[in-house]
Formats: C-alpha cells, sequence, structure tokens
C-alpha cells in the first residue's frame, strides 16, 4: 500500500500536460515519494512518464528512449554505471509466485512484459495472467492504477478494475525506552533516528530524518529539523530530542510526548533544566538509579551544578560525584568537600593521605582549601607550600593576608606573586622577604624607589649588609645609595614588627652607631658568649690592636649557634663575626704578620651565601696582598666567570702554588680588562712583569714591557735594565750585547780639567763607567723584599765589571777580584770583613755592599752571619756621615728604620677616625669594602713599636688645618656613616677640629730633626729642575693621571709646558723635601718614605725612588716591604 501510495503521489506531481517526459522525470525526482519508491515501482512509474505505447506491428521493441540503458558506459570515474529504467523491472519469471507485492503490482509487470517483450513470453504464464486479472475485477484495485491506465495504453486494462478507497499508512509505534539518551551526544541521536526511521511512513517526514542523520553524522552538525518540529504522537519524541540536541525551545515537543511517555518527558525536562542550571530536585536528580544514558546524563548534569548544599554530603557520596564529573576544577572541588566530610567524619590520616596525592589547581577555593589546610595540621602545610607554583594569584592573596597561617608558606607564597608580577601590598612584602630572609626579592622591592629605602631603613640596611654577592641586576654602588637613604632616616624610625631588639642592635653596630644599650645581648647569648661579646667590644674601643681575638670571636660564635635566634639575628650575627675575622685579617696583613691569614679568609668564603660587602672587601685584599684564595676563584667561577677579578683571584692562586707564569699571565688578563682604571691597569702589568721574572721568561716579560709604553714610567730602569739584560743573556748569541747594555746604563759623562797644548788648563768631557752603580746593580737581584733571579742578570753585570777591568788596565788586587777569589774557596768571615774594611776606608758603600752580599750568599752559617751583620753595623756606625739616607736602602741587613713622611690625604682618615671616636663611633665592626684599610693606624702602631719613625713637615700640618677648616668637606665624609645631625654639628666646630688636629700633629710627627732649617732644603734650584725634567719626562703618565681625577672633579695642577698636567706646588715641594732629605746622611735612618694615597706619587713611585732616592708607600704592604 505504501508503494502504491508513493507511485501516486508521484504521478500527481509529473503528469503535467504539455511537459516533455524528461523534464517531467525531473520534477518527479525532487519529490520525496520518489526517493521512497523502490526501483521496480520507479520502472513503472517511468513507463508512464514517458507514456510508453504499444508496439506497432513494425516496432521490434520498445521505445528507444525507455530501453537505452548505461550497461556499457563508463562513469567519470570509470566505474560501470546503473541500468536505465527498463532494467529496473523485474522479470516475468520474478513475478509469477506470490509475494508480499501487490497484486496488481505483479498484474502491471506481466503485462508489460508480454507486450514489450512478447519473445520472451512463455503461454503457459497466461493462466497466471488471467488469475491475476480476475483477483483484481474481484478485489478492486489502488486508484494509482487508473492512473496507470490513463498513463499508457499497455495498462489500459486498469481502468475496467473496480477501484478501492486510499488508506493512508499509519505509522508503527515507536519503542520510547530506545529514547532514553543524551541528545547532546551525537552519535546516540543519530542511533535513534536510524531506529526510528523505519517506523515513520511519511516519506517527508522520512526524507526529514534522513537528512538530519546524515547532517548529525557529517562534520559541521546537525543544522536544520525542517519537516521534524512538530511530529505527534510517539514520533514527537523525535522533534522532541532534535531540539534539544540544537538547544531550542522544546515545550511543545515534550508536552506531546507527554501524552503518550510522561516519564520521559519529565526526565527529557530534568536535564535539560539542570543543564541551564536550575534544579527542581537536585538530590533526586543526583541520586537517579537508572543505567541507560539519559539517566546518567542527568546525574552527572546534576553533580555539575554541585550546589552549597553537596558540601554537606558524606565523603562517600561526594566521592560517586568525583567519580562522574568531569571538569578538573568540580573535581578539585569535589575532592575538597570530601576532605572536609573526612575531617569531620574523624578520618584525618585518610584525609592527609588524599591531600598529599592531590595536585591543586591553579583557581583552587581557598576559602575551602585553607580551613582543611588548618585542620590537618603541619604536613598539610608542607603540602600545600609544595603546591604555591600552581596558583593564581587570588588563591596566593588569600594565603598571604592569612596570618593565622605560618609565615613560611605565606612567604612562599608572597615569592610567587612577586615573582609573576602580580601586585601584592608593599607593607606585606617587605614584612615578608625580610622575615624569610629573601634579600634578592627584597632589593627588587627597594631599590626601584629611593625613598622606599628612606620609608624602610631597617630593611634596606638588611639588604645592604646581607644581599648575596651572586645577586643579579643591582652594582655595588646602587647598594652603597641605597645604604645612605636608609642611615638618613633609621634614626628616628619605628623598628618593623620583623626585627628584634637583637636584630636592631646588629644592624646598627655593622653601621658602627653609637650604642650605649646592651641590654638585647644579655637577653640573646649565654654567659659565655656574652663576656666573649664584651671582650670583642673591649677591643675595638679601647686601643691596642684594635682586634678581637681569634679564640673569643670562636667563643662567640659557638654562642651564637646554641642560643635560640631567629634566621634574621643569626645571619646578622654571622655578619658581625666574619666581619670582625675579616677586620683582624686585614690587620694582620696590613702589619705583616699573614700566618694563617689565607686560611681564616678563604673560611670566610666557604658558606653557601656570601655578602656582597664581604666580597668586595675580600677581593680588594686579594688585590693589594696576592692571597691565594681557592674558595674565591670558585665562587666567581660558578657565579661570574667572566668577571676580570675572576682572573685576578686565580692569579693569586697561581701565586699561592708557586706556579709563577701562570700568575704572571693571570694578571695580565685582568689588566686587559676595562674594568680597571688606569692606576690598577698599571699595577696589575708590573704584577705580571714581576712574576714573568720569576718564571725567567725573559721575552714575554720584555713584550709586555715594549706593548705597554705607560709601564716604562711605572718601572724603575734598573727593572727594565734588569729584564732587557737577562732576556740577552738567555741566548748565547746575545750575551755581549748583554754585557754591553749594561756598560752603557752606568756610562756617565764628566768634565775634567786638563792642559791644553800650550799648557793652560780647560774643561774637556770623559766618558767614565760607574764603578759604583756596577756595585749597586750586583745586588740588585737581592736587593727585592722577595729576591728575583740573580742569573743570568749577575754574570753579566760580572763580565761587564770584568770588562771594565781590562780596560783600565787594572791587577788582580781590587777589592772585587778580591772578595771573588775569595768567595770561591771556602771563604771565612774575618777574611771577608777584613777585605770589606779595606774597601771602606776608599769606598764606605762600597765595603758595606760586599758585607750584605757575602750574607746574601748562603755560604755562611747563621752565627758567621750573625758577626758579619755585627760587622757591618760597626763600619755603619763609623762611616754613616758620609753615606746618604738614599744609598741605605740597599742596606738591608743593617735593620735600619725607614722615616715616614705622611702626606694629608692618609691623616684625614686619622681625622675622621678621631671625629669618630667623640661620636662613639665604632667603625671596627664595619667592612673595609673600598679596600682603603687603616693605613693611618698601621704606621701609629709601627712607630709606637719603634719599627718607623714618622714626621709631619710644617707643609702638611699647614694643609692639614686647612683640611680642618673645611667643615663642610668633612661632614661629607660622615654621609656613609649612622650619626645624628645634630651629633655631628657639636663636634664638627672649628675649635674642636684645631684640637683634633693638634693631636694629630703630636702623634704623628714624632721624629724631630736635628737641622730645624731642613726644610728650607725644599727649595733647591737645582733639586726644582731635576723634579722638573722627571715630571717632562713622565707626562704621557701624568696626562692619565689628571684624566682619571677629572672623572670625579677638578684637581688642582701646575702647567709647564703649557700642559695643565702635573701635580700641585705642595706635592712638588714634598716631592723636593724628600729629596733633600734623602741627599743627607740623617742620623741612622734607612730611607726616606713619603706615605701617600695621591697617583701623582704611587704611579711613578718606582721612577722617584731610582731617581731620587725617597720611596713612596700607599698602603700597608708597601710599607712592610720596607721594613728590615
Amino acid at each position: 500500500m505504501l508503494q502504491e501510495n508513493n507511485l501516486l503521489s508521484c504521478l500527481k506531481i509529473g503528469m503535467k500536460d504539455n511537459l516533455p517526459p524528461a523534464t517531467r522525470q525531473r520534477i518527479v525526482a525532487k519529490a520525496p515519494e520518489w526517493r521512497m519508491l523502490e526501483k521496480p515501482w520507479k520502472s513503472l512509474l517511468l513507463i508512464a512518464i514517458h507514456e510508453l505505447q504499444i508496439p506497432g506491428d513494425d516496432d521490434s521493441s520498445p521505445s528507444p528512449n525507455m530501453m537505452r540503458g548505461r550497461r556499457n558506459v563508463r562513469g567519470r570515474r570509470g566505474a560501470r554505471g546503473a541500468g536505465g529504467p527498463m532494467e529496473w523491472l523485474p522479470e516475468a519469471s520474478d513475478v509469477l509466485i506470490s509475494d508480499a507485492s501487490p497484486d496488481s503490482f505483479r498484474l502491471a509487470i506481466l503485462l508489460i512484459r508480454k507486450t514489450l517483450f512478447s519473445d520472451d513470453w512463455e503461454d503457459s504464464w497466461d493462466e497466471i495472467l488471467d488469475g491475476l486479472r480476475e483477483s483484481a475485477s474481484t478485489d478492486g484495485v489502488h486508484p494509482v492504477w487508473s492512473k496507470m491506465a490513463e498513463s499508457t495504453p499497455i495498462l489500459a486494462q486498469f481502468a475496467a478494475f473496480p477501484q478501492n478507497e486510499i488508506v493512508e499508512e499509519e505509522d508503527e509505534s515507536f519503542d520510547l525506552k530506545k529514547s532514553r539518551i543524551d541528545p547532546a551526544n551525537s552519535k546516540s541521536m543519530a542511533n535513534v533516528l536510524s531506529v526510528f526511521e523505519p517506523n515513520i511512513s511519511n516519506a517527508k517526514v522520512k526524507m526529514a530524518i534522513q537528512k538530519a542523520k546524515a547532517q548529525i553524522n557529517g562534520k559541521r552538525g546537525l543544522r536544520e529539523i525542517a519537516g521534524l518540529e512538530d511530529l505527534e504522537g510517539d514520533a514527537s519524541v523525535i522533534s522532541a530530542l532534535l531540539k534539544i540536541h540544537l538547544g531550542i525551545d522544546a515545550k511543545d515537543s515534550l508536552k506531546e510526548l507527554a501524552k503518550t511517555d510522561s516519564k520521559l518527558a519529565d526526565s527529557l525536562t530534568d536535564l535539560i533544566q539542570l543543564r541551564s542550571g536550575k534544579a527542581s530536585d537536585w538530590n533526586k536528580s543526583r541520586s537517579l538509579k537508572g543505567d541507560d544514558e539519559l539517566s546518567r546524563a542527568i546525574v552527572e548534569s546534576a553533580w555539575n551544578l554541585m550546589p552549597s548544599e553537596a558540601s554537606k554530603l558524606s565523603s562517600e557520596e561526594l566521592q560517586s560525584g568525583i567519580e562522574i564529573v568531569k571538569s578538573p576544577q568540580q573535581r578539585e572541588t569535589l575532592t575538597w568537600w570530601k576532605l572536609s566530610a573526612l575531617v569531620n567524619e574523624g578520618s584525618s590520616e585518610t584525609a592527609l593521605e588524599l591531600l598529599k596525592s592531590l595536585t591543586v589547581e591553579s583557581d583552587a577555593d581557598m576559602e575551602i582549601l585553607i580551613p582543611i589546610i588548618k585542620q590537618l595540621g603541619e604536613e598539610a602545610f608542607e603540602w600545600l607550600a609544595s603546591q604555591i607554583s600552581n596558583l593564581a594569584e587570588e588563591s596566593l592573596s588569600d594565603i598571604i593576608v592569612d596570618e593565622e597561617i605560618g609565615s613560611t608558606l605565606r612567604l612562599a607564597a608572597a615569592k610567587r606573586m612577586h615573582d609573576i608580577g602580580a601586585s601584592i601590598g608593599i607593607e606585606a612584602s617587605i614584612d615578608l622577604f625580610t622575615s624569610g630572609l629573601d634579600l634578592t626579592r627584597l632589593a627588587q622591592v627597594l631599590f626601584v624607589d629611593e625613598q622606599r629605602c628612606a620609608d624602610h631603613p631597617y630593611a634596606t640596611l638588611l639588604v645592604a649588609h646581607l644581599l648575596p654577592a651572586k645577586t643579579k641586576g643591582w652594582d655595588f654602588e646602587t647598594i652603597r645609595k641605597a645604604r645612605r637613604n636608609a642611615l638618613s632616616t633609621v634614626e628616628d624610625a619605628e623598628v618593623p614588627n620583623s626585627f628584634s631588639s637583637a636584630s636592631r642592635g646588629l644592624i646598627l653596630m655593622l653601621d658602627g652607631a653609637a650604642q650605649t644599650n646592651d641590654d638585647w645581648v644579655v637577653k640573646t647569648l649565654d654567659k659565655p658568649g656574652l663576656k666573649a661579646f664584651n671582650n670583642c667590644k673591649q677591643a675595638l674601643k679601647d686601643g691596642g690592636d684594635g682586634l678581637a681575638d681569634s679564640k673569643v670571636l670562636d667563643t662567640l660564635a659557638k654562642s651564637v649557634e646554641e642560643a635560640d635566634l631567629g634566621d634574621v639575628e643569626s645571619r646578622l650575627f654571622d655578619a658581625v663575626i666574619d666581619t670582625l675575622r675579616l677586620n683582624r685579617a686585614s690587620w694582620l696583613l696590613q702589619t705583616g704578620k699573614s700566618k694563617g691569614v689565607v686560611q681564616l679568609l678563604d673560611g670566610l668564603l666557604s658558606g653557601e651565601v656570601t655578602a656582597m660587602p664581604m666580597m668586595q672587601a675580600v677581593r680588594h685584599l686579594v688585590l693589594e696582598y696576592d692571597i691565594g684564595l681557592p674558595n674565591l676563584v670558585s665562587w666567581y667561577q660558578e657565579n661570574d666567570p667572566q668577571s676580570p677579578w675572576h682572573t685576578l683571584a686565580r692569579a693569586a692562586v697561581h701565586v699561592g702554588n708557586d706556579d709563577e707564569l701562570n700568575a704572571a699571565r693571570d694578571y695580565k688578563r685582568a689588566g686587559d680588562h676595562p674594568d680597571f682604571d688606569y692606576e690598577h691597569k698599571i699595577l696589575l702589568y708590573r704584577k705580571s712583569l714581576i712574576h714573568l721574572a720569576h718564571a725567567e721568561q725573559w721575552s714575554e716579560a720584555v713584550s709586555l714591557l715594549e706593548q705597554e709604553p705607560a709601564l716604562k714610567s711605572a718601572l724603575t730602569k734598573r727593572f727594565q735594565l734588569y729584564l732587557n739584560v737577562s732576556k740577552l743573556a738567555s741566548n748565547n748569541k746575545t750575551t755581549d750585547e748583554a754585557t754591553r747594555a749594561l756598560k752603557n746604563f752606568v756610562k756617565r759623562t764628566v768634565m775634567v780639567e786638563q792642559e791644553d797644548q800650550f799648557g793652560k788648563m780647560q774643561s774637556v768631557e770623559r766618558t767614565r763607567h760607574s764603578e759604583e752603580e756596577l756595585d749597586v746593580l750586583r745586588n740588585y737581584p737581592s736587593s727585592h723584599p722577595r729576591p728575583l733571579p740573580r742569573e743570568p742578570f749577575s754574570g753579566r753585570v760580572k763580565a761587564a765589571f770584568n770588562t771594565l777591568q781590562r780596560e783600565r788596565r787594572r791587577n788582580r788586587h781590587t777589592f772585587e777580584n778580591r772578595y771573588a777569589q775569595a768567595m770561591i774557596h771556602d771563604p771565612t768571615g774575618e777574611e771577608i770583613y777584613e777585605i770589606a774594611l779595606e774597601a771602606s776606608a776608599v769606598k764606605p758603600l762600597e765595603g758595606l755592599m760586599l758585607l750584605e752580599r757575602a750574607q746574601n750568599s748562603g755560604k755562611f752559617s747563621v752565627l758567621d752571619i750573625k758577626r758579619l751583620s755585627d760587622a757591618e753595623r760597626g763600619l755603619f756606625a763609623t762611616y754613616r756621615h758620609n753615606l746618604p739616607v738614599k744609598n741605605r736602602s740597599y742596606l738591608r741587613h743593617l735593620a735600619l728604620s725607614p722615616l715616614v713622611i705622611i702626606d694629608t690625604n692618609i691623616l684625614i682618615d686619622e681625622l675622621q677616625y678621631r671625629i669618630s671616636e667623640k661620636l662613639g663611633i665604632s667603625s671596627e665592626a664595619s667592612l673595609d669594602i673600598g679596600g682603603r684599610g687603616r693605613f693611618h693606624r698601621v704606621l701609629k702602631h709601627r712607630a709606637e713599636q719603634g719599627v718607623i719613625h714618622i714626621w709631619l713637615p710644617k707643609i702638611v700640618q699647614n694643609e692639614l688645618f686647612g683640611i680642618a677648616g673645611d667643615v663642610e668637606r668633612i661632614r661629607s665624609r660622615f654621609a656613609d656613616t649612622l650619626v645624628g645631625t645634630q651629633d655631628l654639628d657639636e663636634v664638627l666646630t672649628n675649635e674642636s677640629l684645631k684640637e683634633i688636629v693638634t693631636g694629630i700633629i703630636s702623634d704623628f710627627s714624632t721624629w724631630k730633626p736635628l737641622d730645624l732649617h731642613i726644610e728650607d732644603e725644599a727649595n733647591d734650584e737645582t733639586i726644582k729642575a731635576e723634579l722638573q725634567t722627571f715630571l717632562l719626562e713622565h707626562s704621557e703618565v701624568y696626562d692619565e693621571i689628571t684624566a682619571m681625577k677629572r672623572l670625579h672633579s677638578e684637581p688642582i695642577r701646575t702647567v709647564i709646558d703649557k700642559k695643565d698636567i702635573y701635580p700641585e706646588v705642595a706635592d712638588q715641594k714634598l716631592m723636593c723635601l724628600a729629596t733633600a732629605m734623602a741627599n743627607r746622611p740623617l742620623g741612622e735612618l734607612g730611607c726616606i718614605l713619603i706615605a701617600t694615597r695621591d697617583s701623582d706619587f704611587t704611579l711613578v713611585a718606582r721612577g722617584i725612588e731610582e731617581k731620587f732616592g725617597f720611596g713612596v708607600i700607599a698602603n700597608s704592604r708597601n710599607l712592610n716591604s720596607w721594613l728590615p
């Protein structure tokens, strides 16, 4: 019946008058009913559309158009096409036997077959054909056959059969249990449509279902449901499901569905409401037990809502929700609720175990989580701390502001907030970073704003003292500037809660503040520690060597270690103790007592963290004293391998290992680095040359000397000669050239009086070679604090001496030859003394030098050396009035004391020191980060020991009084000191400063010259002329010095030859005075030294020493090299 109904619909659509068959066919092909027709029925329809006629007598076959098949035609893809309409027509044999097909259909097929294909017809089939006609006449036929009879005469006989009424085919009933799916599930939707499609009889509906199913299975999904919107009866479930799938209003369809299955309609309504965020009965929805997809979707949607009432469920019920929901956030929330339920149920261990297995999501609800953490205790806090990196800003903020949470966890949250650039309160961050000693982040918070440093002075000072040296992003000058800002406000600032009284006291101690209240110490340390602390204070304040005893420091360190201290207190105590140890090491180095210093300093760098100020102080000691510290090298290797200080530290280690060559090359590399200024560059190159000499790498040393012309001004001509001669002498082919170089060096042009041919006296030039200079050169390698290699230099000196003797035809009985002959065999002290005694009668210096050489020869016993030393002292006592001071520096075995003239740039440190004493400031507990040392104190200490004499000539005294009159200049030296303005004003008065300067002059001018007019000799014109010549010879150096000084301020300079690059008049006068004194045999002075840091002196110190006979010392190490 369905096929006949569809065939009738197609005929009504296609059988239009005046239309060609092809057009009719195109029109019919668009009808849903056409698609619903089976192929044999389509064949019948096409026969009708083409109005197929009965073949005439001349026709042997049906119409060509009808019969044209495509059986032998290839499609565009090469496959064989389907057959034509007539090929869809069943064979007669296929319909002879009754089947499910209507009898009318069978009759029509047989009539067409008999008419069109008569050759294939068998007579026996006529009986069946007649039976079908009789059945049609009796039972009637579907009205479509009457229409078919009108369309083709082949079936004209159908017009005679009675027509039955058309009966609309009803849809089959649906199995609605199969509709309990999740409409959002495309696969389930497609399956349901496939299940329900056969139950649909309406072609349009059926085609709409097929289209919907195709779209659902396609990539773009379902887009339209035209024809399916308002199905009725059981089919309304299709409308409802499709509308829910598309998210459009399904109320009418659900209402229709409720007529046949109200339970299903209610379930679908519940699902829609839950997914829109509404729950009519949440507990009922989440408790559904059905195993169908719809029930599961309702349960899942209910859990996805998670109303607050869900938090009251049992842990078991919540676990079921956890297993259902898919969103990580929902699962996390349910887990926190489950944890809370477990805690409430008394299952804390299970809760803690569950907590540890979890990873928190970034947007975790802290309102749920934090109370649980608090209830579960310390292990839970540790777990949360491990999850900090996963949390979002809001969650981190919740942790930070909750003061019931431990500071460790709050600090971790603050660190995370800071690192991700999130907004965090300044006060909270400073407090947490301070208490947690997170100095790097604390610096990042404070140092971006100068005012912030002033507003939070204690935190700023903490960073300034303890910031790790490996911290990137802040140069040391920035830190010192921040410290100055903090010092300006700390005196009146309120002490933050993160600083205990001990922390405050220790910070002030590190900054040298005057403190009268030490109650914090009493409350902090045990009795031994308190006693040690007081001993340290006593040692620092009451004079003496200003050092805290190492054993006392060990006791103090042990007490601190055992005390109940917070992190901040502990680190500050360690900083104070380390500072005292470093200052002790520095003082020992300055006073020439280096035993154990390397181990002490290396130990200070052995900790996990080295503070930046400590690193600054240590590396300056390394620069000045060549201390090899392996831990310093390791630190730079790990944290800043490209730093020139790394190279410098490595060079010092090479020195300690007697690896002269590598030490020299590393000092050279350090000197090449642009970070070092001209003054330090020259210092490092000079160190390199000295170690190259000790390594006997003469060619490399001379090459460096030639590459750096400025070095020649900073080195004595004797040292340059030593290097050049040694280089030439090391090559057998150039030994004679080395000898000539020595002879040229001692060559002098003198004027002598002689008679001319007329008997008149006239002055003529004569070339002489100074044997006295050769004597000095013979002992030159041994005249250094650390003797240089004697050979091959000394051998060439001897060769030059012998050459000169032969040229002068001297006999073998000269003092030098006698000394040389005596030393070949086993000499006796008496024999050497006799030679020296005779030589002294002629030339005192020559005789004394013979004794010096003998004591350095290594051929005498300790007792003999002592006798030779006593003999030398006796000869000196006899001839000292004939020995100017400048010649005595070579007589090191006499142990003569130097006279040190102290310049004002050293004395101003003493002036600041004495003002600090009046203010109660203790600088000994502060680090010497600039590497200046306490040279002024060392000089005084050495003078009190009787090792040196110290003197302030009037020019220095007057200049010192002038400095004291410049109150603002003195005030500026306290910019980095913790002292109140009012206290400073009370001390910095003219009267007070004059009194202090008078005391300094009294204490630092203990040597009294016998000649009260000795200072007038500074005006000697000859000396002044020689000095001017010297300055001009070193113009390149002074040009560099002036440029270096102008980087800081405009220096006072003297103009010579139109160049304003030379030392000021006062400095030149001091040089002339020292020269004049060096030319005189003053008492038992061993040498004249000027103590100054002025580069006008220090950078040409070797040249000054060689030219004018006095030395220049800029620090304690320089001084120690002149001491016996």
